[in-house]
């Protein structure tokens, strides 16, 4: 008798684990049970619609660093499975992957709809069952140690294996709770910041390499992109000040100021170039030449934000 395994949730986690699984037992039955109307949702959206597969990381014990929490419990799974397996994963299955300048790793297509019809193309050929709008209401297991798993709608489903990759779903949450299980409450990660300040209005679009963004009042600090938008900072310094100051933000309300260094360089060396300018230039009217590679509108926005006259020398 074939086994019948069910798998919660439709993300890129629930469709690498059923065809992991369909691609180990071919026989076997698998159901992949999806809450929303569509699959690979967050795939689609990641890596601003590039999908950013993995990144170019492939030692597991220097891996772990990049991650703010759970380093301990993920060293001994990646020296199991590491990007560079992924990159391979992919690859086999007739995806080709690039390196960019920061090591993250996308498809060649700059499209992430390669990755999710790649997912979905094998799902189908192994035989694989999805079942879209099938939100799961409980799981328990029976007697004879397999799991009975009843949908919002009401529909049952009889699994010898149940997996789970819902990461945020509280009706699955409260179910894992009273298995027994301990669950660390979620706070949100890989965010944007919102900010009406002035000086970034009307510079949405524009960017700087090499940011440092600091969280005044806390030792919390990132380096990297830094992009301004519509609504406020965006970029890879932002998600990744995000990602390690996901607790403490949360329990400041995500209301803080954050200090930023647009050139990440130390300020006694940048007051030290300025004067040695002004000693060989002293005539330049600072609002007509940005520095340091910073674009020309946000350094006049930054001169006015200092108060200093566009035509001071």
């Amino acid at each position: 008798m074939s086994e019948r395994i069910v798998i919660i949730g439709g993300g890129a986690a629930g469709y690498f684990a059923a065809i992991a699984c369909a691609e180990a037992q071919p026989e076997a039955h698998i159901v992949i049970l999806e809450k929303g109307k569509d699959v690979l949702g967050k795939v689609l959206i990641s890596g601003g619609g590039r999908c950013n597969v993995t990144n170019a990381c492939f030692d597991p014990r220097e891996l772990v660093t990049h991650y703010p929490r759970g380093e301990k419990e993920l060293l001994g799974p990646f020296h199991k499975f590491q990007p560079g397996d992924t990159m391979e994963w992919f690859a086999d299955r007739g995806v080709e992957l690039k390196i960019e300048p920061d090591n993250r790793v996308f498809p060649v297509t700059d499209s992430s709809a390669t990755i999710a019809d790649c997912l979905k193309e094998i799902a189908s050929s192994t035989g694989i069952k999805v079942h879209t709008s099938a939100g799961v209401k409980s799981f328990t297991q029976l007697e004879d140690e397999r799991w009975e798993v009843t949908t919002s709608h009401g529909q049952t489903y009889i699994a010898n294996q149940l997996m789970i990759g819902a990461g945020s779903s509280k009706a699955v949450w409260d179910n894992l709770k009273k298995l027994g299980h301990k669950i660390v409450p979620p706070v949100p990660s890989l965010f944007t910041f919102n900010s009406k300040d002035e000086r970034i209005k009307g510079l949405s679009g524009i960017s700087v390499p090499n940011a440092t963004v600091q969280v005044a009042a806390s030792d919390l600090e990132a380096s990297g992109p830094l992009l301004i938008t519509h609504w406020g900072f965006s970029g890879p310094a932002i998600l990744r000040l995000s990602a390690w100051g996901a607790r403490e933000l949360n329990d400041r309300f995500y209301r803080f100021p954050i200090l930023i260094n647009w050139i990440g360089r130390d300020e006694d060396e940048v007051l030290a170039d300025f004067n040695d300018e002004k000693k060989h230039s002293g005539k330049k009217r600072i609002g007509n030449h940005a520095h340091y590679g910073i674009p020309l509108r946000l350094w006049k926005s930054m001169i006015a934000g200092a108060g200093i006259k566009n035509t001071a020398t």
